[in-house]
């Protein structure tokens, strides 16, 4: 983590969730999405749709998700 940003502990615990199945973490803007996802849950797939590049390659080919996943893969995030 880095040192110089506050770290507000989060109630939401994703390692307990993703346990039962999988999910979608929504909200707006700016609020720390992702940041609460890099540190919890390290060396997971993620894919950010927000990302340009990404959004087109799956949007032209939505099946490459599935092609990519590996059976030890945990989550697919946006």
């Amino acid at each position: 983590m880095n040192e110089n940003i506050p770290y507000i502990e989060r109630l939401v615990d994703l390692n307990a969730l993703l346990a039962k199945k999988s999910h979608f973490l929504l909200g707006p803007r700016q609020t720390g999405k992702t940041f609460l996802i890099r540190q919890t849950l390290d060396n997971e797939r993620v894919y950010d749709l927000l990302d340009s590049e990404t959004y087109l390659l799956l949007s032209r080919n939505p099946g490459r998700i599935s092609e990519e996943i590996q059976s030890q893969d945990r989550i697919v995030n946006g």
